[in-house]
């Protein structure tokens, strides 16, 4: 359970990180983009002061912490959100798939072929292995949950 609480815990620390490079992208620069290999058409609006690479970056930024909320409240960390489970396994699916197709998409895509582009790939798939976890723990806390609610109802009415 230990080895599962951690990988959890690792989803939650890659997409607050994710959160965090996003946002710091915005005002570390035009080297920052780069090297995170934003799409030539955000490079081109910050480079012309347009809305797209802030609203981009504020975006993603945004559904990265929504996923590190999602599963640290699977960890009993935070507040349980609505539609807990079904947000987990989406999440798992998006970050699996992104890191199951790089080495598919690397055939055509020689560009594909560098030392951030796997590191990313095997971070996401981590990230994703943890995000499923976090929604096998949340089905667990929730029947948890359940048992302590019947056994808080046969001490108040002794049944």
């Amino acid at each position: 359970m230990k080895i599962v609480r951690s990988l959890v815990a690792s989803a939650v620390f890659i997409s607050l990180a994710g959160g965090v490079i996003h946002v710091g992208a915005m005002f570390a620069g035009l080297s920052w983009f780069t090297f995170f290999n934003a799409p030539q058409s955000v490079v081109e609006s910050y480079k012309s002061g347009t809305w797209l690479a802030p609203v981009s970056c504020l975006v993603i930024s945004s559904l990265m912490g929504a996923c590190a909320y999602w599963a640290a409240s699977s960890l009993g960390w935070l507040r349980r959100p609505p539609l807990q489970r079904p947000g987990l396994a989406a999440m798992s699916i998006v970050c699996l798939v992104r890191a199951l197709l790089l080495p598919a998409l690397a055939i055509y895509h020689p560009e594909l072929r560098n030392t951030f582009e796997i590191v990313a790939a095997i971070v996401w798939g981590l990230a994703g292995i943890g995000f499923a976890f976090a929604f096998t723990l949340a089905k667990t806390r929730r029947e948890d949950a359940r048992v302590l609610v019947s056994r808080a109802s046969v001490k108040l009415f002794g049944s």
